[in-house]
C-alpha cells in the first residue's frame, strides 16, 4: 500500500506492478482525461508504444497501477524493463527515444505522501537503476513527490511558443519582418510555379504519407526512428487512430507535382505538439520549405483556435526563428 490518497479521504490506494496493461480499456480512457498528464500519455499513444516499440528495443512492460478501496484506477506509471544488452533488468519510463515528456497520469484531486519513493521501490521490487526522463518543468513536482530525490539538468530543452492574437500581427513581430517578407516571398514563388496547399492528410492515407515523410528524411537524422521498420509502424499507428480520437494530425503541404513537406503532430488541448517533420529538399530546397510548412501549420493551428505551438525537445536554432521560449528539462535516476 503506498500512501497515496484521495482529497479529503486517509484511505491509501493499492499499488501494483503488471507486465500486462490494456490502455484502451475503458478504466484508462476515464483516467487519461481527467489526469495531469499530456498527449504522450494517451491510450492511442501508449498502445502504440507497447505494441511496436518497446519490443523492438527488447523491452518488456511493466506497468504500476494505483486503485482505491472501490477498485477505480487513479493512478499509472508506464515503465519498461530492459530484458538484454549492458542495461539488462534495468527501468526506465516507457519513452525508448520516442516520448519526449515522461510524467504519471495521476488522477485529479490525489495527493502523494512523504512515504511515497520507499513504497514505490517495494512494489517495483528492483535494485537496478530507474531512469525517469525526460522530464519537462511543469512535471517536476509530480516526480518529486512520487520518487522523492531530485533531478539532474540535461543537456537539452523544450521549446515552445504561446501565439499572440490577432495571428498575422503576432507572425509580424515574432518572425521579424525579414524573416516574414521573405517567407511570404517564397510561398508566392511556389504557388506561382505549382500551386501551394497546405492539407489534412485524409484519414486512411497516414501510411502512405509516413512512408514519403521517412524517405525525405532518410540520411538526415542521426538516429531517426521514422527510418526503422518498428519506428515507421509505431507513427503510423498513432497517426491513423489518432486521426479518429482526435489525438493526432499529419499535414501536407502540397504543390500540383506533389507533396512539399509533411509535419506530424500530437494535439494537447489548446497546444500543438510538432514531433516529425519531412521536406523534399531535393526539389524545393531554395523554397525553404521547412519553414515554409511550419508557418503554415502554425497558422492553421491559430486559425483553428490553438495558442500554444510545441516545437518540443531539441535546440535547433530554427526554433528561435519562431520566437520560441526554452524550457530546461530533466531526469531523475534512482
Amino acid at each position: 500500500m503506498l500512501d497515496l490518497a484521495a482529497r479529503n479521504s486517509n484511505r491509501p490506494i493499492l499499488i501494483e506492478a503488471t507486465d500486462r496493461f490494456d490502455f484502451g480499456s475503458d478504466e484508462y480512457r476515464r483516467l487519461f482525461p481527467n489526469a495531469s498528464a499530456s498527449a504522450f500519455q494517451h491510450p492511442d499513444w501508449l498502445t502504440a508504444f507497447y505494441r511496436n516499440v518497446s519490443p523492438a528495443h527488447d523491452a518488456e512492460p511493466l506497468v504500476v497501477t494505483g486503485r482505491d478501496g472501490r477498485g477505480e484506477l487513479q493512478l499509472l506509471v508506464p515503465l519498461v524493463r530492459r530484458k538484454s544488452g549492458d542495461a539488462a533488468g534495468s527501468v526506465e519510463y516507457a519513452s525508448l527515444g520516442v516520448t519526449d515528456y515522461v510524467c504519471p497520469i495521476v488522477a485529479r484531486g490525489i495527493r502523494v505522501g512523504v512515504q511515497t519513493a520507499q513504497h514505490f521501490r517495494d512494489v517495483l521490487g528492483f535494485h537496478a537503476g530507474l531512469k525517469i526522463g525526460p522530464v519537462h518543468h511543469n512535471h517536476l513536482h509530480q516526480w518529486r513527490s512520487l520518487l522523492g530525490v531530485e533531478p539532474s539538468t540535461l543537456d537539452f530543452g523544450a521549446h515552445a511558443v504561446r501565439y499572440g492574437s490577432p495571428y498575422l500581427e503576432w507572425r509580424r513581430i515574432n518572425l521579424r519582418p525579414e524573416r516574414a517578407a521573405g517567407l511570404d516571398r517564397k510561398a508566392r514563388k511556389l504557388a506561382e510555379a505549382g500551386g501551394l496547399q497546405l492539407e489534412l492528410v485524409e484519414p486512411g492515407d497516414e501510411r502512405q504519407a509516413l512512408v514519403a515523410a521517412r524517405d525525405f528524411r532518410a540520411g538526415r537524422f542521426p538516429g531517426d526512428p521514422l527510418q526503422t521498420a518498428h519506428g515507421l509502424e509505431f507513427y503510423v499507428d498513432v497517426a491513423t487512430n489518432g486521426a479518429r480520437s482526435g489525438l493526432a494530425r499529419t499535414y501536407r503541404l502540397a504543390s500540383k507535382a506533389g507533396p512539399v513537406a509533411f509535419v506530424f503532430g500530437l494535439v494537447d488541448g489548446e497546444c500543438f505538439r510538432y514531433i516529425l517533420l519531412a521536406c523534399d529538399y531535393g526539389a524545393y530546397a531554395r523554397y525553404s520549405p521547412g519553414f515554409l510548412v511550419l508557418d503554415h501549420v502554425m497558422a492553421e493551428w491559430a486559425a483553428d483556435g490553438g495558442t500554444i505551438f510545441d516545437f518540443t525537445i531539441g535546440d535547433e536554432p530554427f526554433k528561435a526563428d519562431f520566437g520560441c521560449s526554452r524550457t530546461t528539462m530533466h531526469e531523475f535516476r534512482l
